[in-house]
């Protein structure tokens, strides 16, 4: 009881300073409890995709297509940043899908390629195969020949195919290097400009305004220069994880090309040749993503900046946006590796969000609740354990639209004196309101308890006692002459002769029989009560 004691203080203390015309402590304060929902799912709707920081590419576009420039759309996103420039160097990229035990190269055309260390040459038509061999690759040609070999460059007039198993292929200008380890580390060695006609089309959509594909060949450019690894086999790799890089076409395993470099992108990339953005002397680290949502986040850098951005806002987007807005179901299993013990999940809470945007921002924090006990959770873990576009994200409110329901804070339960709190099993969540309360659990939905009704459910020890959570909301009697709620484990009636008492098990199984409160029995004047001689129980009616 001692936890209820302490919610009463506070529902006491929130009706006091409503009464005085003040404004009730905020639900945020306690979190945004959200318990499993009867179907295992979660219902998630959010703002943006991707990290958020430094530019939106949507952003961009809507800024190219309301008549802003590329060097305006990055001064905005990368303040502080200068227009600078920088050689056409080359690269070395490496190609993660391709780096494994085996790879299997092919000459694109009719010409052949030449192999470095072992100065073969490999004819048009046959397919080279390396192996992993520890610290040595072992080569065979259709079966014509084998070789140990070191690391080992190839290269051709049309650049090299890379096959994969399934008979598809991707083609890569500039040369490809193989390295031996017990996985081999394939690599594209291509020069900076060559390298971004693989990556603009890739990061944005080639028939987006030449501006935004300007300003997306800008932050390309400098985001490569800014994370070169000098000391590391490769200089950026070809995925999400730095920035996507396509190469130069693919092929379907009849060898038709499916994908080629579009001329759009190309001539963004020629028309800002060299350039880069600037800070203290360094190239910038323009990071970017899909969509900030309305608001970008604060990076690792003085110029990647928490601003708002309108024309990344839900609504201000140019035409086509589908990221600005989002919503997704999740199973709440998706969360379970979070939990201690290998528990299941019982509730997802949301206790901080940065407060910038609509529905207070991104999350910040968040507590899982689970069978075992609890995990504490960034925002950014929740986004990756469910998959989500992004960490701004709600999940809707069961109090909240039994509340509405109700008729809101003009209805019976008045405006909310608390925030949402998990029950002490973690198995649903409750809040408190100026004229009762609302609880809810995955098995039972939600349904609000008010007046006699819910101090004789308090007395009972509310959801953890023999009448569980409630099934229903607080109803009147057909006779207008009382009120009544159902629980899990029984029923509370309530008259103005009798107060409210609860009826359960086979006494309220007969009762119901008999007709309920419009039964010669009328309503119970007493709760359940065992015998003295512990051997049965009675209600008075």
């Amino acid at each position: 009881m001692n936890r209820r004691r302490r919610a009463a203080t506070v529902l006491t203390t929130a009706v006091a300073t409503l009464a005085a015309g003040l404004i009730a402590a905020s639900p945020a304060q306690a979190g945004e409890v959200r318990p499993v929902p009867a179907d295992g799912n979660f219902t998630f709707s959010g703002h943006g995709y991707g990290h958020g920081i430094g530019m939106s590419q949507w952003g961009a576009q809507s800024r190219a297509v309301a008549g802003q420039s590329y060097r305006q759309i990055l001064d905005f996103y990368y303040p502080g940043t200068t227009v600078a420039s920088r050689e056409n160097r080359t690269l070395r990229v490496q190609l993660t899908g391709f780096s494994g035990r085996t790879a299997t190269v092919a000459a694109p055309t009719g010409a052949e390629l030449t192999i470095s260390t072992s100065g073969r040459k490999l004819p048009a038509g046959q397919r080279l195969v390396v192996d992993a061999a520890g610290d040595q690759l072992a080569a065979r040609v259709d079966g014509a020949w084998g070789e140990t070999w070191g690391a080992t460059t190839i290269s051709g007039p049309d650049g090299v195919l890379l096959v994969r198993p399934d008979g598809s292929a991707t083609r890569y200008d500039g040369t490809v290097r193989i390295v031996p380890g017990e996985t081999l580390t394939v690599v594209n060695d291509v020069p900076m400009e060559t390298y971004l006609r693989g990556v603009v089309p890739a990061e944005s959509p080639a028939s987006w305004n030449a501006e935004a594909l300007k300003a997306q060949s800008v932050a390309a450019r400098s985001y490569a220069l800014s994370v070169l690894r000098p000391t590391a086999q490769t200089d950026i790799c070809d995925t999400t994880a730095c920035q996507v890089y396509r190469g130069a076409e693919t092929r379907d395993s009849s060898g038709k090309v499916t994908w080629t470099q579009p001329a759009s992108t190309n001539a963004a990339i020629a028309a800002t040749a060299g350039e880069v953005r600037a800070h203290g002397g360094d190239v910038a680290f323009t990071q970017f993503s899909s969509s900030n949502g309305g608001w970008s986040v604060a990076g690792s850098r003085p110029y990647l900046q928490a601003r708002e951005d309108p024309f990344s806002a839900p609504g201000r987007t140019a035409p086509g946006d589908t990221v600005a807005n989002w919503t997704t179901t999740v199973p709440a299993s998706r969360f379970a590796p979070a939990c201690p013990a290998g528990g299941a999940v019982t509730a997802l809470d949301v206790t901080g969000r940065d407060g910038r945007g609509a529905d207070g921002g991104r999350v910040a924090t968040a507590v899982l609740h689970c069978t075992t006990g609890t995990a504490s959770l960034t925002g950014t873990k929740v986004r990756q354990l469910g998959g989500l576009r992004s960490n701004w994200f709600t999940i809707p409110s069961a109090i909240r639209a039994a509340h509405a329901g109700l008729g809101g804070d003009g209805g019976p339960l008045g405006p909310a004196a608390t925030g949402e709190y998990p029950t002490p099993a973690r198995v649903g969540a409750y809040q408190h309101f100026r004229h009762g309360s609302i609880y809810v659990s995955p098995a039972t939905g939600a349904h609000d308890v008010r007046g006699e009704l819910r101090r004789r459910w308090e007395a009972l020890g509310w959801e953890n006692g023999v009448l569980g959570f409630p099934t229903t909301g607080e109803a009147r009697t057909p006779d207008g002459r009382g009120t009544y709620n159902h629980f899990e484990g029984g029923s509370i009636y309530w008259s103005n002769a009798t107060g409210a008492q609860d009826v359960r098990g086979a006494i309220r199984g007969r009762w119901a029989q008999l007709g309920w409160e419009n039964s010669p029995s009328g309503f119970p004047t007493t709760g359940e009560t065992r015998t003295p001689d512990g051997r049965g129980a009675y209600n008075h009616f």
